[in-house]
């Protein structure tokens, strides 16, 4: 199909090409080979009478008018991915689709499970899956690459909507049989002995409760850094170490492991997790009914207040 005389099959050949700033790896991306690769930069060249790539030493730049595409471009194609997916289909028994989504393993436990099983029934044709936000880059959703993020509320992107999903308290966890623990948890202590803390999204993601320390003008020792929430409270088992996560997951945790919860020394304001999803994909009736029922799961389990439907 053409517009003007464009063929609209370039666009993704012109999208990958701006992306990479290379034709070998665009060519990568599209499936085809350099040649083939090279013929579509030709004749996008030759519509936009823009050379759109020049070589600079051994790699390529874009001109400034390439650089001034690459937003529309990525749009128009977010949206035609976005189109494709939309089926006038609404019953959850015959949704068929693969959904990906990212979050900490700490999100994962507390709303993630509940809503895979429950999905297991009303809607089996759903599968998911779910990617650490540790390697997680904001481009990734701007791609589509995934469908749902869910973080920090502070931490989403600011062009794409975003809902509350769930609220809560931090406490500090430690070895049941930790020595150094009297019956509180003393600002003293807490400063005298080592930490386990997470470090989330290759440590480009602080934690709250990080924040909240460091804003207050609190020096933790650092002893252990961790990928995840889980190993977080595993390795503070067996010695005199201490850390700080969020309560409920903490209480899960005493089903599995000897620990103790208390009260931080030092006031944190509450977690609080948002979900966020592609803006050409809000009205997707399959992700409607994800984030939905991801909803009923926070407010089910006391996350989140009774709300209306997205």
């Amino acid at each position: 199909m053409r517009i003007n005389r464009l063929d609209l099959n370039l666009l993704a050949c012109l999208d990958a090409l701006l992306a990479h700033r290379n034709v070998s790896r665009a060519a990568k991306q599209m499936h085809l080979s350099q040649p083939a690769t090279s013929a579509a930069l030709a004749r996008l060249r030759d519509y936009f009478q823009d050379p759109l790539l020049l070589r600079e030493g051994r790699h390529y730049a874009l001109t400034p008018f390439a650089e001034s595409l690459i937003d529309p471009v990525r749009d128009i194609l977010s949206r035609a991915q976005a189109l494709t997916q939309l089926r006038p289909e609404t019953d959850p028994l015959r949704m068929e689709r693969n959904i990906t989504i990212v979050a900490s393993d700490y999100v994962f436990s507390t709303v993630l499970v509940p809503l895979f099983r429950m999905a297991e029934t009303t809607a089996p044709r759903l599968t998911f899956a779910v990617r650490p936000v540790s390697g997680y880059d904001s481009p990734e959703l701007e791609n589509q690459h995934v469908d749902l993020v869910l973080l920090g509320a502070s931490a989403v992107a600011s062009h794409h909507p975003s809902e509350l999903l769930l609220s809560d308290s931090f406490c500090c966890i430690a070895w049941a049989e930790n020595p150094l623990i009297g019956r509180t948890l003393s600002l003293k202590a807490f400063q005298k002995m080592g930490h386990v803390v997470p470090l989330l999204g290759d440590g480009r993601l602080p934690t709250l409760d990080q924040v909240a320390y460091e804003m207050q003008g609190v020096v933790r020792r650092i002893a252990m850094r961790v990928p995840t929430f889980s190993a977080v409270a595993e390795c503070v088992v067996g010695t005199s170490h201490i850390a700080t996560i969020p309560k409920s997951f903490a209480k899960g945790l005493l089903k599995t492991l000897p620990l103790r919860l208390m009260t931080c020394p030092i006031h944190i304001p509450p977690v609080r997790i948002a979900m966020q999803w592609h803006r050409h994909q809000a009205d997707d009736p399959v992700l409607r009914w994800v984030r939905r029922n991801l909803q009923d799961v926070a407010v089910q389990q006391g996350f989140l207040r009774p709300h209306s439907p997205s």
